[in-house]
């Protein structure tokens, strides 16, 4: 008796939690669709974002501050390089750090003349991304950073900077020029549909190994 309450708990269980990954499935789906309708709007000032917003394509004039630009480690099409990430100078004395593209692994420094930016005031377009996750700040700023994070540049800039960055588009890209303007971060749906087939796949385990199971006594006791 207690092993047909343990089976069909366990089936009710595996079930829910497949279930429950379905429904996350579908929360991301909906997410992933918001987020690309938001990209596919028209742009829009960037002072007529709140700090924060993210996933929206927005315009900017200002200037570059490469006195506190990094890199990032990246690679591209099975090549190792980096993302400059530079401070772009807003009127209104704040900053965004945008994400500039990127350059092949020989480019280890910033500051490099290369892959400068547009000198003196310039108007951009790009996407705003979240900030990515990750360890906190070191004590100095480094050439190369781990993860692209405002919070990194922002803890030694005189300035503040937004929490979110701006991945430059490729429209606006200087052409046979580095950097290398690359796509957003992809969007994924995660790990859920995955997970829900192995949890339905547990029940299905519990459905057709007990009987089995069962079976298999009996006879033996017989």
């Amino acid at each position: 008796m207690i092993g047909h309450v343990l089976a069909l708990v366990g089936i009710v269980v595996f079930v829910s939690l497949g279930f429950w990954q379905l429904r996350r499935l579908d929360e991301k789906r909906e997410f992933n669709d918001s987020v690309e309708a938001g990209l596919a709007a028209e742009a829009v000032p960037l002072s007529e974002a709140p700090d924060g917003t993210t996933y929206r394509r927005v315009t900017a004039d200002g200037s570059f501050d490469r006195g506190y630009e990094a890199l990032v480690l990246r690679s591209r099409d099975g090549v190792s390089g980096f993302h400059v990430l530079t401070p772009f100078l807003l009127g209104d004395g704040s900053a965004v750090l945008v994400d500039r593209g990127w350059v092949p692994i020989q480019y280890d420094a910033p500051g490099g003349a290369d892959f400068g930016p547009p000198q003196g005031e310039v108007s951009i377009e790009g996407l705003l991304w979240p900030a990515q996750d990750g360890s906190g700040v070191p004590e100095d700023l480094p050439d190369v950073v781990r993860r692209i994070d405002p919070e990194i540049q922002s803890a030694f800039t005189p300035y503040p900077l937004r929490s979110e960055y701006l991945v430059l588009t490729e429209d606006q890209a200087v052409p046979d020029h580095l950097p290398i303007a690359e796509e957003p971060p992809p969007l994924s749906e995660g790990p859920h549909l995955g997970y829900a087939v192995q949890w339905f796949l547990f029940a299905g385990v519990v459905v057709v190994g007990y009987p089995a199971l069962l079976r298999r006594t009996v006879r033996k006791d017989g």
